[in-house]
């Protein structure tokens, strides 16, 4: 008889086969037992003899490895009778049920399809353990160094076991201590800033910064080479980086040993030209370097960024910049040499897009600026990256270059990463005409992920109501045209000088349908139709003239015209560039309300340090609007400026005022500035806290109209407000929040009435 097991196979050869002495003889037949549900043929397929062939001891050994390996035995065992060969075979169990307990963080439908086993496969102890270490692993990756994974089998009928894995999660494994060895030139704190792996701290519990992952630690040295090549340690490099567990798998810490090296400046700085067709004409404006600057990696990548966009604009698809070092150790210098030359030809293979979960492709790529096919331009993958990011629908977003086997043929991979593009949103504050009041609004900028718009508001005051509704759909009947619609229904009780009183009730219903598109690819326009109906009565008998004029029903049915021109580097967030606007609107077509309504608007926006922590934005309006034939202006269709427009100041605080009753008339004329300067409050980055100061200036006013009472009307000129103050905005975990604290500096006393404080709070879904 030979024997063997799977716990006795190590010794297989040293003792079985030295116990049994096979002979070779012929064998007649061959018979298997013990097997339940592997059937006997496929047993048989696996012996590779047959009845009839001579067996020697060199067979029966390769037969058995040739079963175990099969995975489907627990025990082999082979017998001689004479010239008949007897198999008996023990199978494995097989897996009835896989189960998962104590398992909060990580649900049953992720651990799964990562352990490798199925119901219905065969269970052997080895794979159970390689299923509990790769639990251990995923909850490794998730920060959780502690958790324990114990699998348990229970027997049932059949040969069958239910499988389950009991785990202890364990808390998450924070990092404790973050250690520099070598830094000399930077303090521990601001070291600590520039890399992404943060300390532990309370306020941290919506992020994972604190959470130790290895990948985020080599991020961290790119980021410390970046940070002391900027600053012009050109030698610089991180020798290791070391993370420590302590005993009870609870905390790490982290060191990081540092070789600074010297710094280094500027030396010669010169721009080298290698294509005849190319003209230095306003290039070499465009190199920032100056001799005798401490060394700046990264102002070296501003110059080559700026190069490659003013040559790929002159037509040069296919250009490469490459700036060329040469140290001078002895006098700590480097010479610069920005060599142009003609790079090799590369067109667009295949574009893929990576990382987008709820959005479409489609969506994605019809902001990309360059098709499949195209020359390589580093100029519109820019481009296209900004558009991308102008979306607000990503966390992140970066074109990769990837080379293919063809030599002029690349592949650009877009990677994004989804972020909540649904809000619900509160928003409080107080008025001295209104009194307190809030609003609610619901918004979704990605719906379905086709990138429509979506969405509701509802405001509710002492003295108003407002309802919105509407949807847009950024790629209209499949071409590049911007097609919304946005019904609305409002209501608002105009006050005098009494907060107990009503001047007027006015009731907007209606809707406006709108189509924008672009004329080049930083200028857009856009047109629209409103129609609605006005409903203005509630007016008090001692209220102004020009509002007892309003009483009654009015269509109003106007087209709107807008020209938007923006060269800012982000529409969300923007920290330089520029942008103008104008609109009109013209009320006449049909109905009894006519009008022609001017406006504009521009702005610019200035960084004061590298990181663009600190945000000079100075923005400016103004407008003028007439009367259409013998038509009067309607107080309700005219500028107003207070509130969010004009801080410090109510809704409609300043401008012309009946003298008598004090009514808010509105203005024909208006112009309004505002500068603004960003600021970081020294908090973290993390927290998402910043500051803001500014300025708001400027004028409502009426343009002269002869049938107008001219004693009745207070402050119609355009006499010059302004306001100051300061603000700060938290993109907290619940959405934005922001405080407003403004106090007017020039005014009209008993005229213009002030608001010094303003709350908003909403939340992202």
């Amino acid at each position: 008889m030979f024997r063997c097991s799977l716990f006795l196979s190590v010794v297989l050869g040293a003792s079985l086969f030295a116990t049994f002495v096979w002979a070779q003889i012929n064998i007649s037949s061959i018979d298997i037992e013990g097997n339940r549900r592997v059937e006997t043929p496929t047993i048989m397929s696996y012996l590779d003899i047959k009845p009839g062939q001579v067996v020697s001891e060199d067979k029966i050994e390769e037969i058995l490895k040739n079963l175990f390996a099969t995975g489907l035995f627990a025990d082999v065992v082979i017998e001689q009778h004479g010239d008949r060969l007897l198999i008996k075979v023990v199978e494995n169990k097989i897996i009835n049920r896989i189960a998962f307990e104590g398992n909060e963080r990580l649900k049953d439908d992720i651990l799964l399809p990562e352990i490798g086993l199925k119901p219905r496969e065969v269970y052997t102890p080895a794979k159970v353990q390689e299923a509990a270490q790769k639990i251990r692993d995923m909850y490794r990756l998730s920060g959780r160094y502690g958790a324990k994974v114990e699998p348990k089998i229970v027997e049932r009928e059949q040969n069958r076991v239910d499988l389950i894995f009991e785990i202890n999660e364990g808390s998450l494994t924070r990092i404790n201590k973050i250690i520099f060895v070598g830094n000399h030139r930077f303090s521990l704190s601001r070291l600590k800033s520039v890399i992404l792996t943060r300390e532990s701290r309370w306020y941290r519990f919506f992020s994972s910064d604190d959470t130790y992952d290895p990948d985020r630690l080599a991020y961290d040295k790119e980021l410390l080479r970046r940070y002391y090549h900027h600053h012009g340690y050109a030698d610089f490099k991180v020798d290791s980086v070391v993370a420590e567990l302590d005993p009870d798998a609870q905390e790490f810490y982290i060191t990081y040993t540092l070789d600074e090296g010297a710094k280094y400046c500027f030396g010669e700085v010169k721009l080298t030209i290698n294509l005849p067709k190319l003209k230095p004409d306003g290039l070499k404006e465009l190199i920032t370097l100056e001799k005798g600057e401490d060394f700046d990696s990264k102002e070296i990548e501003r110059v080559v960024d700026k190069l490659n966009m003013a040559i790929g604009e002159r037509g040069f698809a296919f250009v490469e910049i490459e700036p060329k070092l040469k140290r001078h150790p002895e006098t700590l210098t480097i010479d610069v040499d920005f060599v142009v030359k003609e790079g090799r030809s590369v067109y667009i293979n295949r574009i893929d897009i990576v990382g987008n979960d709820r959005t479409d492709d489609d969506v994605i790529r019809r902001e990309i600026r360059l098709c499949e096919g195209d020359p390589y331009n580093s100029v519109l993958i820019k481009r296209s990256e900004q558009r991308i990011e102008n979306l607000d629908f990503f966390k992140k977003v970066e074109i990769k270059r990837e080379e293919t086997a063809a030599p002029d043929k690349i592949d650009l991979k877009v990677e994004v990463e989804d972020k909540p593009t649904g809000s619900f949103q509160f928003s409080a504050g107080y008025s001295t005409t209104d009194g307190p009041l809030g609003s609610v609004t619901m918004n979704e900028r990605n719906l379905m992920g086709r990138g429509y718009d979506l969405y509701s508001s509802a405001m509710v005051s002492k003295r108003a109501m407002d309802f919105h509704t509407g949807v847009t759909d950024p790629y209209f009947l499949g071409k590049p045209l911007v097609g919304g619609i946005d019904l609305f229904h409002s209501s608002r009780k105009y006050n005098t000088k009494s907060q107990d009183q009503t001047g007027y009730r006015q009731m907007k219903t209606g809707g406006t349908f709108s189509l924008g598109y672009d004329l080049t690819e930083y200028l857009g326009q856009s047109f629209s139709y409103t129609v609605r109906r006005d409903f203005i009565d509630d007016i008090r008998k001692k209220a102004s003239p020009f509002l007892r004029a309003q009483r009654g029903t009015w269509f109003v049915s106007s087209v709107g015209h807008g020209l938007f021109y923006d060269k800012r580097d982000s529409s969300i967030d923007p920290t330089q560039g520029y942008f103008a606007g104008l609109t009109n609107e013209i009320a006449g077509l049909g109905g009894n309300v006519r009008f022609f309504k001017n406006s504009v608007k521009a702005g610019f926006y200035v960084p004061f340090d590298e990181e663009h922590k600190w945000v000079l934005g100075t923005k400016g309006a103004g407008g003028a609007m007439t009367a259409i034939g013998s038509k009067k202006t309607r107080v309700v269709d005219r500028f107003e400026l207070g509130g969010d427009t004009f801080r410090g100041f109510t809704d409609s605080g300043i401008g012309p005022r009946d003298i008598h009753t004090k009514d808010a008339l509105g203005g024909l004329l208006f112009y309004k500035g505002t500068v603004e300067l960003a600021v970081p409050l020294g908090l973290p980055d993390e927290l998402g806290i910043r500051g803001s100061i500014f300025t708001d200036f400027g004028s409502v006013w009426h343009s002269s109209n002869k049938s107008r009472p001219p004693d009745i009307i207070r402050s119609n000129n355009m006499r010059f407000r302004a306001s100051a103050g300061l603000g700060v905005t938290w993109r907290s975990p619940f959405g934005p929040i922001g405080v407003t604290f403004a106090k007017p500096y020039v005014y009209i006393k008993h005229v213009d009435r002030k608001e010094l404080f303003r709350l908003n709070f909403g939340t992202t879904f």
